[in-house]
């Protein structure tokens, strides 16, 4: 059995009118300009002392304090569920596994030919390398060539 909404406006469907989102969005902002007003009238001809025991009334102050809180608490049981229940597997080979035998050298083999050097790749690169700049010019600084002249 299926629960009908009583308004009609439940009804429809996102998106399905654009006047009616409009009708909508025009009745729920008429109602936030309400609250707001209301809560003005409500500073209004005040001292200070007495606007901060309104504004304390609304309980920001403690709203803020809960819901850093609740993040917080949050952050700490998602990181430290893991930590706790994460998998011991490391400890457990390590304390089962037997000393391993020693293996006996392999034979000499027959005497096998010299390896040759390869030179290092960085140094063809010019990795490590020191140059020297004038120093009265910047050699950061655009000496005016176009290097996209080539490309017209």
């Amino acid at each position: 059995m299926k629960i009908q909404p009583e308004n009609p406006a439940a009804r429809r469907s996102a998106l399905a009118s654009t006047a009616a989102d409009l009708r909508e969005l025009k009745g729920n902002s008429r109602a936030t300009v309400q609250e707001l007003q209301a809560f003005l009238r409500e500073l209004k001809g005040k001292s200070p002392q007495e606007m901060l025991g309104v504004v304390a009334a609304s309980q920001l102050a403690r709203s803020l304090v809960l819901s850093s809180a609740l993040v917080g608490g949050g952050i700490l049981l998602f990181t430290a569920i893991p930590y706790f229940f994460g998998d011991d597997a490391k400890e457990a080979p390590a304390a089962a596994e037997p000393a391993p035998a020693p293996v006996a050298p392999p034979p000499p083999a027959a005497e096998k030919p010299p390896v040759e050097a390869k030179p290092d790749p960085l140094s063809t690169l010019g990795v490590g390398e020191e140059l020297t700049a004038p120093p009265d010019q910047n050699p950061l600084e655009s000496k005016g060539d176009d290097f996209l002249k080539d490309l017209e």
